[in-house]
C-alpha cells in the first residue's frame, strides 16, 4: 500500500486535498444534524421547538419535514 503525505505532494495538490477533506467533514456534520432533526420530527416534536434548539429557521425544519413525506 502506498502512503502519501501532504509534505510529499505539490503545494497546489495538497491544498486541494485538504479542501476536499474539510468539505467532507462539513458534509458529515450537516448529515448528522439532519438525521437528528429528522428523528425529532418523527417523534412528533414541534417545528418551532426544533428550530429553536437547532438554531435554524422554522422554514428549514419544514423543508426537512417535506422531504420525509
Amino acid at each position: 500500500m502506498l502512503h502519501l503525505y501532504k509534505e510529499d505532494l505539490p503545494p497546489t495538490l495538497a491544498a486541494v486535498l485538504e479542501l476536499e477533506r474539510q468539505e467532507g467533514f462539513e458534509q458529515g456534520i450537516e448529515q448528522g444534524i439532519k438525521q437528528i432533526i429528522t428523528g425529532l420530527i418523527e417523534t412528533g416534536a414541534d417545528d418551532q421547538w426544533i428550530a429553536e434548539i437547532a438554531k435554524l429557521p422554522v422554514a428549514k425544519i419544514m423543508e426537512i419535514r417535506k422531504e420525509l413525506k
